[in-house]
């Protein structure tokens, strides 16, 4: 979870904004006008599920149609889920309608419960509200700059020299020196059983309100990357159950 909080970027109106409400931000005191911004973040997720290659899917909740016989009363929705087979593929977008999440899916181990492989789930917006991806237009200098937050993901095919999502030198880029992100995604690598890597972008678009002026609270953003399928039940239950001295067995036994 990223916590966001501190103080917000200000400055004065212009001439013309002066008796009038500002068109890229909020009063938060008199004469003090905070701007509308992004927050974005990106992480790396190199996975080893069981130790193995692995493949992504992508999985979606999406109804059935009312004329599917299966469906006669209209109210049955189902997990769709599509392996994300080529790097390009793999540039994906959030979508909170369909409750999209991605699953990190073992090519070497099978969970004894399911027979599925063994898996870890990457869900986004985990930890805080839905947000939408970088909103500067395509060609603008921000866009060059962090054109990984374009996408939710992109999976890549791992290559140790790929570490900055935004590149060697963000502040001094102008794009150009096709060390970013997008740039590694061009060739299109196969992602099926491979080891791949996760990139995940995510953050907060902050409307600024006045109760976050003149020090804000918290801003939540963040995600979970979760077993779905890894274990044989929920880790967590690994004591042994408490006992009371006073119970007997319902057949009359006494209790060992």
């Amino acid at each position: 979870m990223c916590f966001c909080a501190g103080e917000l970027s200000t400055n004065q109106p212009s001439v013309k904004e002066a008796n009038s409400s500002p068109g890229y931000g909020t009063w938060v005191a008199p004469g003090v006008n905070a701007q509308v911004h992004q927050h974005n973040f990106a992480v790396r997720l190199d996975p080893e599920i069981d130790g193995s290659p692995c493949t992504v899917h992508e999985t979606d909740v999406v109804p059935l149609p009312v004329e599917d016989p299966a469906n006669p009363y209209g109210n049955a929705f189902t997990v769709a889920s599509t392996p994300l087979t080529s790097e390009l593929q793999a540039a994906r977008d959030a979508d909170f309608g369909r409750c999209r999440s991605w699953v990190v899916k073992s090519a070497g181990a099978t969970n004894p419960v399911t027979g599925e492989p063994t898996a870890y789930r990457l869900v986004p917006h985990a930890r805080g509200p839905a947000g939408p991806p970088l909103l500067t237009s395509p060609g603008s200098m921000v866009t060059k700059r962090g054109g990984f937050a374009t996408k939710a993901l992109w999976v890549t095919k791992h290559d140790e020299s790929e570490r900055f999502p935004a590149g060697e030198c963000t502040v001094q880029s102008d794009g150009s020196a096709g060390d970013a992100l997008p740039d590694w995604v061009k060739e299109d690598a196969p992602l099926v059983d491979e080891d791949v890597v996760l990139w995940h972008a995510f953050g907060v678009t902050h409307v600024p309100r006045v109760e976050d002026f003149p020090v804000m609270p918290v801003e939540h953003t963040g995600f979970a990357f979760r077993p779905d399928g890894f274990f044989a039940g929920n880790p967590a239950i690994d004591l042994p159950p408490a006992r009371s001295g006073g119970s007997r067995e319902c057949c009359g036994a006494e209790p060992a």
